[in-house]
């Protein structure tokens, strides 16, 4: 009767630490994958090494440290690779900024509402190769409210 109870007892123990293990392990992927904010993209736009991306409306998501997933309707994806940059004071709003030469579109940063920490995403072959021939890229700004609360 004791080793039955003790056998129950463990197997109990067992089963509580598996979870909470489990539920530890999961915590930084699921935090990963809540939306950073929702933008309205008004025109179509590159990512470093990303295809064109049509205008639309992105969820913008922090796949880990130095990579973002912008995720659109239907099969408009793309991941980048960014790194840390800082500024002095914290916006008040959220703010994604493009570099722009002519009609091109190149996604350059990602601010936070009430972070002086953002993200910049570096110049890919594309975009090195407009900054060659065309004048100094005028920079897009485009707010949104973050973060977004579900």
């Amino acid at each position: 009767m004791k080793n039955t109870r003790f056998t129950s007892i463990l197997n109990s123990c067992l089963v509580a630490c598996a979870l909470t293990i489990g539920s530890l392990a999961l915590t930084p992927f699921s935090s990963a994958q809540a939306p950073m904010a929702e933008v309205n993209i008004p025109f179509a736009f590159q990512t470093g090494t990303t295809r064109t991306l049509p205008a639309g409306i992105y969820l913008i998501h922090r796949q880990s440290e130095h990579v973002i997933r912008l995720e659109g309707l239907g099969f408009a994806r793309g991941f980048v690779m960014t790194h840390e940059i800082v500024q002095s004071h914290a916006s008040n709003q959220g703010v994604i900024i493009f570099d722009r030469y002519g009609d091109k579109y190149f996604l350059r940063q990602i601010w936070t509402a009430g972070d002086n920490v953002g993200l910049e995403c570096p110049k890919g072959r594309a975009e090195s190769l407009e900054a060659k021939n065309k004048q100094p890229p005028s920079s897009t700004l485009l707010a949104f409210n973050s973060p977004l609360k579900h």
